[in-house]
C-alpha cells in the first residue's frame, strides 16, 4: 500500500476522452448527465455499450512504434508540454494498462492454422514481422516522449490498473525530493480490446468499458507557476478488497488532510458527501482513471462552492486508487 500525501500543483492538463478533447465542453456535458457511450458496433459481444475516443489521433513520425491509444497519449503530452521552458529539469512518468498482444494484429497469423500445428509458418506465421511485438511495449510512449521533449530527469513507466496513481505519486516524490523541477505524467488505457470485452461480457455486470489518454504537468506547490492553478493533488494506490480496509484506508488518509466536499466513486463513501458520475460519462478507463478524475473533478470544483474532491477507483485484481484534488478558494 502506497500513499503520497505531500501534494503537488497541477499547472497544465490535456485529455482525449469519449466526451472529446475540449475539457470545458466535456465537463459541461458530464454535469448535464451526458455520456460518451455508444452502441457497440460489434454485435458478437455481450457488452452492448462502449465509450471510445472518436476518430483517429494525428499522424506522427512515431506511428510505426505505437498503436492508437499510445498516439493519443503522445498527442496530449506534447500539447501539455508546449509552454514549458526548455532549461528546466523535466521528469517524465508514464502509465499504461499493461502489455498486451492485440488480437487484430495476430489474426493474419492464426486464422488459417491447423489444430495439429503442421505447416504453421506457411499457414500464417510468416505474415507477422519479426519485430511486431516491439510496437506493443509498455514503455514506448515514455521513450518516444522523453526523446521528443528532452526529458532528462527522473522518470519511470508503470503498468496495471493502479498505474496512473503510481505515476502521480512517483512524480510527487521526485518533486519534493528536489530531483526534478517539473514533472509530466501521461497515461493511456483501453478496455475495448477483444479479450477485455469478452471477459466483461461474461461477468455481465453492466459496466461501460471505455478508453482515454491524459497528461498533467506537476510542480511543487511553492513554484511561482502554481499561482491560481489547481492547488494540490495527492495520489494513493493500494491492494486489498475495494470495499474493505484498503478503500477505507484511502478515505481516512485523505480525510486526515481536511474535509472532503465531493467524492467520485462506486464504493462505500463517507456520509455528507456528494457523488459525481465520471465513470458513467467516460466509461471504465483503467490506468488513466486518476488523471481523468483529477481534470474532471477540478473542473467541477471550479463551478461549485466545493473546494476539495476525492476520486476513488477499483480495478482487477483487487487494486484501488484514490486521488485528492483541491482548488484555490
Amino acid at each position: 500500500m502506497t500513499a503520497m500525501i505531500a501534494p503537488v500543483a497541477v499547472i497544465a492538463w490535456r485529455w482525449r476522452t469519449a466526451l472529446g478533447a475540449d475539457i470545458e465542453a466535456a465537463v459541461t456535458r458530464m454535469l448535464a448527465g451526458e455520456s460518451g457511450a455508444i452502441a457497440n458496433p460489434e454485435p458478437a459481444y455481450r457488452v452492448r455499450a462502449i465509450a471510445p475516443i472518436a476518430g483517429a489521433p494525428p499522424r506522427t513520425r512515431h506511428d510505426r512504434f505505437v498503436r492508437r491509444l499510445g498516439a493519443f497519449a503522445i498527442d496530449a503530452a506534447t500539447q501539455v508540454a508546449a509552454g514549458l521552458a526548455p532549461d528546466l529539469r523535466l521528469g517524465l512518468y508514464s502509465a499504461v494498462g499493461g502489455l498486451r498482444a492485440h488480437w487484430d494484429d495476430m489474426l493474419a497469423a492464426f486464422v488459417r492454422q491447423r489444430d495439429d500445428g503442421i505447416d504453421a509458418w506457411a499457414l500464417g506465421l510468416r505474415e507477422i514481422h519479426p519485430f511486431w511485438m516491439l510496437r506493443h511495449l509498455s514503455n514506448n510512449v515514455h521513450a518516444l516522449l522523453a526523446a521528443d521533449l528532452g526529458a532528462r530527469g527522473d522518470g519511470a513507466t508503470y503498468g496495471g490498473a493502479s498505474a496512473g496513481a503510481q505515476a502521480i505519486a512517483a512524480a510527487a516524490w521526485a518533486l519534493h525530493a528536489g530531483a526534478i523541477d517539473t514533472a509530466i505524467v501521461v497515461a493511456h488505457d483501453s478496455l475495448l480490446e477483444p479479450e477485455t470485452l469478452v471477459e466483461l461480457g461474461e461477468r455481465d455486470q453492466g459496466q461501460l468499458p471505455g478508453e482515454a489518454a491524459a497528461a498533467l504537468v506537476l510542480v511543487r506547490p511553492d513554484d511561482p507557476r502554481a499561482r491560481d492553478r489547481l492547488a494540490s493533488v495527492a495520489a494513493f494506490a493500494g491492494a486489498g478488497a475495494p470495499t474493505g480496509d484498503a478503500m477505507r484506508g484511502a478515505i481516512d488518509a485523505f480525510s486526515a488532510m481536511g474535509p472532503i466536499d465531493l467524492v467520485d466513486g462506486d464504493h462505500a463513501l463517507p456520509a455528507a458527501t456528494a457523488r459525481t458520475a465520471i465513470a458513467a460519462a467516460f466509461g471504465e478507463i483503467g490506468a488513466v482513471t486518476p488523471l481523468v478524475q483529477t481534470i474532471a473533478l477540478a473542473g467541477i470544483l471550479k463551478r461549485t462552492r466545493a473546494r476539495v474532491a476525492l476520486g476513488l477507483a477499483a480495478g482487477e485484481p483487487d487494486l484501488i486508487t484514490a486521488i485528492r484534488i483541491e482548488v484555490p478558494a
